[in-house]
């Protein structure tokens, strides 16, 4: 069982969950794809030097490259994969981190306002950044490369709206 699942309270169902725009994932690509190449022709240009210690540099080569994959591919493809967007009919979660967990819960009774910004950029591409203030004291939490944010932001409302009438019509005893 993954997240959000281990996550849910009873009867409680996931009506959204997403990452970030996948804008966010090009990078470590190409990052991973550039310094491949750039390594491989590294290394096969080592290897043709008539030098004794040639096999000491194309291990620093390695390392060095490996460093930069790392750095610049593996990690920021890590932290897209495990940053999570999840809108259920209670409550709009948002945790990301792999090793070091951050997670935030609002429950859809608290939203108070949902806004977003999106540049010109954003929108030819469909994504924004979306803040959600509650009325608790956790204050608002940031999404940022919400694929999508105005269907997202409607969705909020929407659920947050069936969430009122839910807790109302319960309250008359109906």
């Amino acid at each position: 069982m993954g997240y959000p699942d281990d996550q849910l309270a009873r009867g409680e169902e996931v009506k959204l969950h997403t990452r970030p725009h996948w804008k966010e994932a090009v990078g470590p690509v190409l990052w991973f794809v550039v310094f491949l190449l750039i390594a491989a022709i590294a290394i096969y240009y080592t290897a043709q030097l008539d030098w004794d210690p040639k096999i000491w540099l194309i291990v620093a080569e390695v390392v060095v490259f490996i460093g930069l994959l790392v750095w610049l591919s593996v990690i920021p493809w890590i932290n897209w994969q495990s940053t999570h967007y999840v809108i259920t009919d209670q409550r709009v979660m948002w945790r990301e981190g792999l090793v070091t967990r951050e997670s935030r819960h609002i429950p859809l009774a608290r939203v108070n306002t949902v806004s977003y910004t999106q540049s010109i950029i954003e929108r030819i591409l469909g994504y924004g950044d979306m803040k959600i203030d509650s009325a608790s004291d956790d204050g608002e939490i940031e999404l940022i490369d919400v694929p999508k944010v105005d269907d997202v932001k409607a969705v909020i409302y929407q659920l947050a709206e069936d969430d009122r009438n839910r807790r109302a019509s319960q309250g008359d005893g109906t």
